[in-house]
Order: C-alpha cells, then sequence, then structure tokens
C-alpha cells in the first residue's frame, strides 16, 4: 500500500515540483495551495504524511500545524522554513513537528526528509510515529551505495575525477587510508571536494557495508549539536518526550562524516574528543556511557590555525582528527583537470535528461579553462548543468549557454564583489575584514546568514566579527 502526503503551499510552482518528485518516487500526493481546502480533505481522507510551508495567506503553517496535532496526533508534520529562519523550525519541533526543511531546497533534501519519516524505528511506528522533538532532523543510515541528502548519488557516479599530479596524489594514498580506523581531516575551499573523497573513503574501507552518515555541523543549530551526535534520554530538556538516539548510534559499524566541523561549538568539541579517546559517548541527560564503534571523517574549509587562535576551535581535537591530514587543491590549481570535468559534466547530465550526446565547442572549452573558479568544482559543475539544460535543442554546448543573460546579472554580482575586495585601498585588515561584512550586509538586506554564504565564511564568524569591532545589530 503507497504512503500517503499531503503537501500545502501556495506558491504553484513550488507545490508542482514537490508533487512532482514525490509521486515519481511512488508515494501517494495530495497537494493544495490553500491550506483551508487542505484541511477539508483531511476531514475526508486520511494520510500519513502533511508537508506544510509556513508562510501562506489563508492560513500560516503554524495553524496547519496545530491542528494537524490537536485533531490528527498520527499524522507527521514537515515544515518548509525559509532560509535563514532556523529558530521558527526548532520552535516547530518543540509544538510537534517531525522535521523542517529550508529553502532552497533540492530534491533529494525533501526526499530525505520525507524518506526518514517514513524509515522510523520499530518503536516508534508501533507508537505511531510519535514526533521527533528537538534532535537531529538529519540523521539517516546510509548504505556505501548512497551519501548525505546534500550530495546523494550512486556510488558509480559519486566519483573523484582528475589527472592532475595532486590528485593521482591523493588517489594513491586512498586505499591505505581506507583500510584503517584512524581519524581523517580533511581541508580545502568550499566545492573541491572534501565530501566527495570522504565517501570513497567509506567505499574503500572494511565498513563500506556498514552505514554512511553525514551531519552538516554548519547548517545545525546550536541547541540541536549535541542531541543530534549523541541523542538524549525523555526529560533531558523541554521537549524530549522520549529517548533518541543520535548520530553515532546511526553511524554503528560504519562510518560518521563531520562536514564542517569547526563550526561545532567549542564545549561540543571537548564531548567529542572523548569519543576519540576512549571510543565512548554519553546521551545527553545520561550519566551511562555507551560504547561506539564508528570511523570520524571530518571536513573544513577554515583556516583551522586561526581558529585555534581564536579560541574557536580545540588544538588538541585538531591533532586528534589530523591523523592523517588530506588537503584537496582548488581548481584554479590543477586547470589541466578542467576539460575531464566539462566532458565528464557534460556527459552526466545528457544522461540524466535522456538527450542525444553534446559536443563542447573549442571556445566553450577554451573560455571555461580560462576562469578562476572561485567556487571549485561545484561552480564548474552548476554551469555545466545549465548549459545541458539550455543547450537541449542544440548538437553543441557553446558559450552562450553557460553565461545566458538569464542569469548574467547574478553571475556578474558574485564577480563584482571578488572585483571590489581585490581593489580595496591599503588598510588594516580590521577596516579590510569590516568593508567586506558591511557590503556583505547591504546586498543581503541585513541578513547575515546569506552575507555568511557570500564571503564563505560562517554567520557565527559574522556575529564575532560584528561583536569584536562593535557593530552588533
Amino acid at each position: 500500500m503507497k504512503r500517503s502526503i499531503l503537501v500545502i503551499d501556495d506558491d504553484e510552482l513550488l507545490l508542482g515540483f514537490i508533487e512532482e518528485i514525490l509521486t515519481a518516487t511512488g508515494y501517494q500526493v495530495s497537494a493544495y495551495s490553500s491550506p483551508v481546502k487542505a484541511l477539508d480533505h483531511l476531514k475526508k481522507d486520511a494520510v500519513d504524511l502533511v508537508i506544510t510551508d509556513v508562510k501562506m495567506n489563508e492560513l500560516t503553517g503554524d495553524e496547519v500545524l496545530t491542528t494537524v496535532k490537536k485533531e490528527y496526533p498520527n499524522i507527521g508534520v514537515i515544515m518548509i522554513t525559509g532560509f535563514g529562519n532556523i529558530n521558527h523550525a526548532v520552535r516547530a519541533l518543540h509544538k510537534g513537528a517531525f522535521d523542517y526543511i529550508t529553502k532552497p531546497f533540492k530534491a533529494k533534501e525533501i526526499l530525505f526528509r520525507v524518506n526518514r519519516f517514513f524509515e522510523a524505528d520499530p518503536e516508534e511506528e508501533s507508537a505511531k510515529r510519535k514526533p521527533a522533538t528537538t534532535t537531529a532532523p538529519s540523521i539517516k543510515t546510509e548504505k556505501a551505495e548512497a551519501i548525505s541528502p546534500v550530495n546523494a548519488s550512486k556510488k558509480g557516479e559519486n566519483q573523484f575525477i582528475g589527472e592532475d599530479p595532486q590528485i593521482k596524489k591523493l588517489m594513491r594514498v586512498l586505499p591505505q587510508i581506507a583500510k584503517n580506523v584512524a581519524p581523517v581531516l580533511i581541508q580545502g575551499e568550499s566545492g573541491t571536494g572534501k565530501e566527495v573523497f570522504a565517501h570513497q573513503i567509506h567505499v574503500h574501507s572494511n565498513r563500506s557495508d556498514g552505514p554512511y552518515i553525514k551531519i552538516n555541523c554548519a547548517n545545525l543549530p546550536s541547541e540541536l549539536v549535541e542531541s543530534t551526535l549523541f541523542g538524549h534520554i525523555k526529560g533531558a530538556f523541554t521537549g524530549a518526550i522520549s529517548d533518541r538516539k543520535g548520530a553515532f548510534d546511526a553511524a554503528e559499524g560504519g562510518t560518521l562524516l563531520l562536514d564542517e566541523i569547526t563550526e561545532i561549538d567549542i564545549n561540543v568539541q571537548a564531548k567529542l574528543l572523548r569519543v576519540l579517546q576512549e571510543n565512548e559517548f554519553y546521551r545527553v541527560g545520561s550519566q551511562k556511557p555507551i560504547k561506539a564503534n564508528v570511523r570520524i571523517l571530518a571536513t573544513s574549509n577554515r583556516n583551522i590555525a586561526e581558529s585555534i587562535a581564536d579560541k574557536q576551535f580545540r588544538e588538541d581535537l585538531y591533532y586528534r582528527l589530523n591523523v592523517f591530514p588530506i588537503e584537496i587543491p582548488p581548481l584554479r590549481q590543477r586547470k589541466s583537470d578542467i576539460p575531464l570535468l566539462v566532458n565528464y559534466f557534460a556527459e552526466h547530465y545528457t544522461k540524466r535528461y535522456g538527450l542525444e550526446q553534446k559536443e563542447v565547442s573549442k571556445e566553450l572549452m577554451d573560455y571555461m579553462v580560462a576562469q578562476d573558479w572561485r567556487g571549485n568544482v561545484r561552480e564548474l559543475n552548476n554551469k555545466m548543468h545549465r548549459g545541458i539544460i539550455l543547450a537541449q535543442d542544440s548538437d553543441e554546448i557553446k558559450i552562450e549557454h553557460i553565461d545566458n543573460e538569464m542569469f548574467s546579472s547574478v553571475d556578474e554580482n558574485l564577480s563584482n564583489e571578488k572585483m571590489e575586495s581585490e581593489d580595496l585601498p591599503l588598510m588594516s585588515i580590521e577596516e579590510a575584514e569590516m568593508k567586506l561584512i558591511r557590503k556583505a550586509l547591504e546586498k543581503t538586506q541585513g541578513n547575515q546568514k546569506k552575507a555568511a554564504e557570500l564571503l564563505g565564511i560562517s554567520d557565527r564568524t559574522i556575529r564575532n566579527k560584528l561583536k569584536q569591532y562593535g557593530e552588533d545589530g
């Protein structure tokens, strides 16, 4: 029997997108742009799960949540919330929502949330899926064929592409790194492929048949970090209505990837250090140690020496993790790999969309090799994805398919931001930092989360800098 889902969103495009991907995955979906009509639907037809946007005209998502939990307590609710509004999402979890997802999101991300709801533990299933509280909204047990919701793909597609000597050196050392249980710290700029390399370590390890769990530390609200990692017991904090396992439980016998580990709160870092030293952990609110048979992989795009100097990352944890220090080079330092990557992504996306194979024009290839790629392989991937979509009626991918006028203003803004930072007059580091932060905040109308993304730093760093220079708020 198909699982049934009710989707509510007054954005017709987003509603259709969600309905399409869930239906294609085998779920029975009812979609409504009107929350009032959606609640009328519930009076006549039972569903297993409700997915609702937060901001709607007729009713808010909070009102939908309250009604569902009051009148249909056995139905789960997943909230769709705006980017950067995590605090609201945490409050929704306290009110009984099972999970939340932040806009913008990809198909695989919402599928991850939905699948997680339907793959509840047997105890939860027998309890009619009691809602999760403020714990692990992004934990999933995954086999070697799959990775995180953000970067999910089949084993064969999740390859580390490159023939540059630096990449060949990494691939030569990969088997030796994979065949032991020592921690690995993978550093590199955003978009270089740190997660892909981490997944390859798991795939080639003796734990490849075990779970592969990824936790994006940068996206976790501070209130949820410890509970997400270690779980909690009933009554450990307000809203902890039952015992809940964490990422270390889910990764038992397998591998746990802590993506952007430098974003974890300094106090929780001490507890991570204990796991690495003693191979045991404590659930929040419990004094009973639990043995951990988990291999730890960690990534960071930050300068860890600076983080240690700023008292944001523990030096002893760094040395525990740094048994195998791996540095993934930026794409601009391995330009000989660009043609290889361009052709790989061209073939990948033509197959995905069922298109005829397309040639990459010489002008486009020269153009791609000449770029700086400050977004690294991720940026190149996105450009090629765009190019394939816009070139689907052509047998050749050209520059105009990559740099279409439709997107030029966005790309130009990013490029100008880089140029402005390069053309700063001579000034102190503090002045330069604040000038960049102010410009980013102006461009994002004061949204610190989006400004941090634009600058390639964490929103916590922006907050600390504003406080340090007396400009908070």
